[in-house]
């Protein structure tokens, strides 16, 4: 193997001198490959007028032979001149019936399973827009009449019932076709023939036909007609990547939990700046964007994560609405989104009824343009919070409620808020100018401001029939506005100081076949962990195959255990896959976990798998108890791309674990998923993932892999997340499907101290029976939640909620001045009640309440804060008992209800004699 060293595993090896593979410009990483694509046996050359098809698809598909893993492209330009033909067989209509068509597309690289394509990349930011390292270039395609072709389709929706849809389907001739657990990193593509005084469609560049797990990280599209495609599809990953898209940046269909975009940015200038032969002026590139690109194109997408998402200078910022050929539309949570110099910075055509989530953003147009635009189809919620809106914000839709909490407006010319339809809330809303502020077509239904205006003031059209309108300013409704300037990521990425690596041809099972390894390495995986640490520190990579790991293991300090992965990745993707059966021996679950993590260790790309979680007596509905998988001994452990099928995943609460990083721990867990304490001082966890579909679908042969069906276990007995003993946590865009607790938080079973102050961003908690549960916290106990998405759903548990404030009534566990601040939320499923508040200080600043159970909020020991939600479930019958929006059952409680829409009108109920109050009490019935 090319520059890496093979550690005699079992024998003193001290003389380790070989290192990673060299780059010429920085990696957040080491770079391990088996398959270098200027290998002789591949053949690429970065030579003009060479074509590489042939030779990178030849190192892909030895990679793909050999179980999977990354294939390396050192710096240079290489071209690519001719194509390959596929078929895709599609379901359509014949009359009445339905039939398998097939149709031909033309496509130049293909990514099996298992495979990454990674190259050499300089961030064109840190190196005034130039590309440089690793550049394809892409010389065919070049006006290809099927450069986006479609085909109306049928297609069964597993979501909905199965129920028959009729779609289109994308049979697009594409650049590189990335299937199922695949990746592209660290490298930019160019198309050297493209003239932006005579603009040709091309395919697109990097196409998801289906499956799960596609990850482009950092990679520059320099001057891609049409970028990143990806439908029907679960779990893409766009990240850290910059793209000049003449066309349409990214688009997304049909997407079933969950798509993320994170840092990317669409821009004209990253083609002008960039240096390479050709590139054209900006002035022109943005006068060809702003006439016909979109940046980002999303329809259905259950539950997008869009965070760091930057357009400039397109005639769409984002377009979001519904799939072709039926009305299925997004949800979604977008987070430090900023669109800026667009003819329409948002358009919204269709949300479904979950809505968006919109926080600490900006969108700007360009001059005449609107920030944000509603078509007639929209009817849903919206809800914006801590947005700053440069031009005007305009809504024809049909119906549903847009909310503003915390925005600003400025840049209009007449009206800064332009509505004909439906109903707005405002709320400590800033408008930067003295008058213009709204106007109200004639059918719009309400108008609700607290705290909103110009110096106080809100100015006013009212052109409607009937609108009610409600306008109220007093310092008693202030709050503290949405946090800015949030951190979701670490400033530098965890690796081993040392760029040794230490290769671990260890025995193993390999194949695509059902095969499972027989000989436990615990003993030998040691001993090469140990040389490792001897040496100085580095890496113990091990190749493709499946591993038996039997006993505990330790990483020592310094020390990374890492896999073929460098992407996130299924369970049914093959790779590397740790399989064991230890179950903590004598002392079960107590017993020492399977992977020991010492300070600053770490474990990256690999999979684990506990093989007897469902045999030997054990099943499904009884799973195996085990100790946790890993364990983190120390400061600055970090485990990163990990995918686990077992019991137990994470301990991080065992030991101080202050500055652990957690990113991108994604499978199915029976009854624990990441538990954090130990009074541990900062840390992330980040895009952790957990499904039960990552323990029913296998990967080609099988594999050895357990088939295990854990949903109905995991909804009565998991908790996803608990936090304790830790202070100073970010906790960002995790997402966890089917556990009784989604995220806990609770006293220190070691240190008995309780939870500090902590940021939770976009957390998802879909199927739970509670999504949040504050076990118990003192006063100083602070927890801020940002774009939350919680839900419930009907399960065996007789009581189910969003949220649940202490598990008992005044039982001391809660403390008065607890806080939990939970800005711009989404709720829906199948709550009994909405949120339970039994103690402490609870404020929902912003949410969407699709369901809100019987009573929504019920208050039996705190003190509730409810500002600029939407109350969406109809109510029939007398506004009493529980059927109401909000309960008191206490004298000494009490709930504010401050500039919120009800659907039914305002229902409350305190018959308990406890303190309802709040601009809706002033304003009565709604």
């Amino acid at each position: 193997m090319a520059n890496m060293v093979h550690a005699q595993v079992g024998k003193n090896n001290p003389h380790i001198n070989r290192q990673a593979i060299k780059t010429v410009y920085p990696t957040k990483d080491w770079v391990i490959s088996d398959f270098i694509v200027t290998d002789p046996k591949f053949g690429a050359k970065a030579r003009p007028g060479f074509d590489n098809r042939a030779a990178f698809q030849a190192a892909i598909d030895a990679a793909y032979k050999n179980g999977g893993g990354v294939v390396y492209v050192p710096a240079g330009h290489y071209e690519f001149r001719s194509t390959q033909t596929a078929t895709k067989s599609v379901r359509v209509r014949q009359g009445t019936d339905q039939i398998m068509k097939d149709f031909k597309y033309q496509y130049v690289l293909n990514i099996p399973t298992g495979v990454q394509l990674r190259g050499d990349w300089a961030d064109p930011e840190l190196y005034n827009g130039k590309v440089l390292g690793t550049i394809l270039e892409v010389r065919t395609g070049k006006n290809a009449p099927n450069y986006n072709g479609t085909v109306e389709s049928w297609w069964n929706d597993a979501q909905a019932g199965n129920a028959l849809r009729t779609t289109y389907t994308s049979i697009a001739d594409r650049f590189i076709d990335m299937n199922s657990g695949t990746g592209i990193t660290n490298m930019s593509i160019w198309y050297p023939e493209q003239d932006i005084n005579d603009v040709k469609p091309y395919p697109w560049t990097l196409f998801q036909p289906g499956g799960d797990c596609v990850t482009i990280e950092h990679v520059t599209l320099v001057n891609a007609y049409n970028g990143f495609y990806s439908a029907p599809s679960e779990l893409h990953y766009v990240l850290n990547s910059y793209m000049t898209a003449l066309s349409t940046g990214i688009e997304v269909h049909v997407c079933t939990d969950i798509g993320r975009i994170e840092h990317v940015k669409i821009d004209p200038g990253y083609w002008a700046n960039s240096g390479l032969p050709g590139s054209p002026a900006l002035a022109k590139v943005a006068g060809y964007t702003r006439a016909n690109g979109t940046g980002f194109n999303m329809h259905r997408s259950d539950w997008e994560y869009v965070s760091a998402l930057s357009v400039s200078g397109y005639k769409t910022g984002m377009w979001v609405g519904r799939e072709p050929g039926f009305s299925d539309s997004p949800n979604a949570q977008l987070y430090e989104n900023h669109i800026k110099d667009c003819g329409t910075g948002l358009y919204i055509q269709a949300v479904n009824p979950y809505g968006l989530l919109i926080s600490n953003s900006t969108f700007g147009a360009g001059k005449d343009g609107k920030a944000v635009y509603f078509y007639n189809d929209f009817k849903t919620s919206v809800q914006f919070n801590g947005v700053d809106f440069t031009g005007p914000v305009v809504s024809d839709g049909s119906d549903g409620v847009i909310a503003f909490e915390s925005c600003a407006f400025s840049g209009y010319s007449d009206y800064a808020l332009k509505v004909n339809n439906g109903n707005v809330l405002l709320t400590q809303t800033e408008f930067k100018k003295p008058d213009g502020h709204v106007f109200l077509g004639a059918d719009v239904n309400t108008l609700k401001s607290v705290n909103s205006g110009y110096n106080g003031k809100l100015e006013i059209k009212n052109d409607s029939k009937a609108a009610r309108v409600e306008i109220k300013n007093n310092k008693e409704y202030l709050f503290d506005p949405i946090p800015k300037n949030l951190i979701t990521d670490i400033q530098v990425h965890p690796k081993p100081a040392s760029g040794k690596v230490f290769r671990a041809d260890l025995p193993r099972a390999t194949g695509f076949n059902d095969d499972r390894p027989t000989v436990d390495i615990s003993a030998r995986l040691q001993m090469a962990l140990s040389e490792a640490k001897a040496a100085g520190g580095g890496t113990v990579y091990l190749p493709a195959g499946r591993y038996l790991v039997n006993n505990p293991i330790q990483i020592p300090s310094g020390v990374e255990l890492r896999g073929t992965w460098d992407v996130q990745h299924h369970t049914q993707s093959g790779g590397v896959g740790i399989f064991t059966t230890y179950d903590g021996g004598a002392a079960g679950e107590k017993g020492a976990s399977l992977i020991q993590l010492g300070a600053r260790a770490g474990i990256s790309g690999l999979t684990i798998a506990q093989l007897n979680i469902a045999t030997d007596g054990f099943s499904a509905d009884h799973p195996r108890v085990t100790p946790f998988l890993i364990q983190g001994q120390g400061p600055g452990v970090y485990i990163v791309n990990i995918t686990v099928v077992g019991d137990k995943g994470i301990d991080l609460a065992s030991y101080n674990t202050s500055g652990h990083y957690v990113d991108y721990f994604a499978g199915v867990l029976a009854r624990a998923g990441i538990w954090v304490g130990g009074g541990a001082i900062g840390g992330f966890i980040r895009n952790m993932q957990l499904n039960p579909h990552y323990g029913a679908r296998l990967p080609q042969g099988g594999q050895g892999y357990p088939g295990v069906a854990l949903t109905r276990f995991i909804q009565s007995n998991c908790s996803a997340l608990k936090f304790a003993d830790i202070k100073d946590q970010t906790i960002f865009n995790n997402f966890v499907f089917g556990s009784f607790y989604g995220i806990h938080f609770l006293k220190d079973a070691i240190t008995g101290k309780y939870p500090g102050k902590m940021t939770v961003i976009g957390h998802g908690s879909d199927g739970c029976s509670y999504s949040l549960f504050v076990e118990d916290a003192d006063k100083n106990t602070k927890i801020i939640a940002v774009n939350s998405e919680l839900v419930t759903t009907k399960t065996a548990e007789p009581v189910r909620s969003y949220v649940l404030m202490g598990g008992e009534t005044n039982n001391g566990k809660i403390d008065p001045n607890a806080q939990l601040v939970l800005y711009n939320s989404a709720f829906w499923g199948s709550p009994t009640t909405g949120a339970i508040i039994n103690g402490g200080t609870v404020r929902f600043q912003q949410a969407n309440f699709t369901q809100s159970g019987m009573p929504g909020i019920d208050n039996r020991g705190g003190s509730v804060h409810v500002y600029t939600s939407y109350f969406s479930r109809p109510m029939t019958g007398e506004a009493a008992g529980d059927n109401v929006y909000a309960k008191l059952r206490t004298s000494r409680v009490s709930t504010e209800l401050t500039n919120n829409y009800y659907i039914s009108g305002f229902r409350a109920d305190n018959a308990k004699s406890g303190k309802i109050y709040g601009s809706d009490i002033i304003f009565g019935k709604q």
